[in-house]
């Protein structure tokens, strides 16, 4: 049985360079295209797809939206999105939403077909066009039950920023940090700042520079 694949890109050239490189693999079939977020959720509904390449930024209904309705609509359907960016904020979206993997544009072709074959049977993927550290941060942060906002706290904290600092971040007042830091500590199961560092990096992350 073939790969039924469904790429949802809004730039043509890139839609049209997926589907002829995965057209050549004889076990992947392109079932549709989609141009947009609307597109690509009715087509996944008429053609049920086991995979969709899902682009981030589309028109009319965003790829993050979009995943929402496919795993009502269409449950049986894997999503790998498609993105220029790694942002931890992104992936953190992404991976709420239920994708199966988040692949940088920049993507080698024969790598991507790689991908798609290993996700369809649910191998674990490592690639330099997954992000996998992040990939593995999120997943970590998820199980603790911890927000994309927490997540930015923590790695904050971890860089040693005080309360003040952290807010000046993430453009929220110092109240704002402070409850933020005790839903934290509480959900890492920790009293202090240093506490929280420590599980930080036990759960594998770094306390590098974020994005609001």
């Amino acid at each position: 049985m073939s790969i039924r694949v469904l790429i949802a890109e809004d730039q043509r050239l890139l839609r049209q360079c997926f589907q002829e490189v995965l057209d050549l693999d004889p076990e992947i079939e392109v079932v549709g295209t989609a141009a947009d977020g609307q597109e690509a959720v009715l087509l996944a509904e008429k053609h049920q797809p086991d995979m969709v390449l899902m682009d981030l930024a589309m028109p009319h209904l965003d790829g993050i939206s979009a995943t929402g309705l496919l795993h009502q609509r269409v449950p049986g359907a894997k999503v790998l999105i498609l993105s220029l960016h790694d942002t931890p904020a992104q992936i953190g979206k992404a991976m709420a939403a239920g994708v199966s993997g988040y692949v940088l544009k920049d993507v080698d072709l024969d790598e991507l077909v790689r991908i798609i074959k290993a996700v369809h049977h649910g191998e674990t993927i490592h690639s330099p066009f997954l992000a996998d550290q992040i990939l593995t941060e999120i997943r970590a942060l998820s199980r603790a039950g911890m927000s994309v906002r927490e997540t930015q706290v923590l790695r904050l904290l971890m860089r040693g920023d005080n309360n003040a600092r952290i807010a000046e971040s993430l453009c929220v007042s110092e109240q704002t940090v402070k409850k933020e830091l005790v839903g934290l500590f509480e959900k890492l199961g920790v009293k202090n700042r240093t506490q929280a560092a420590v599980r930080g990096v036990e759960l594998g992350l770094s306390g590098q520079e974020v994005s609001s």
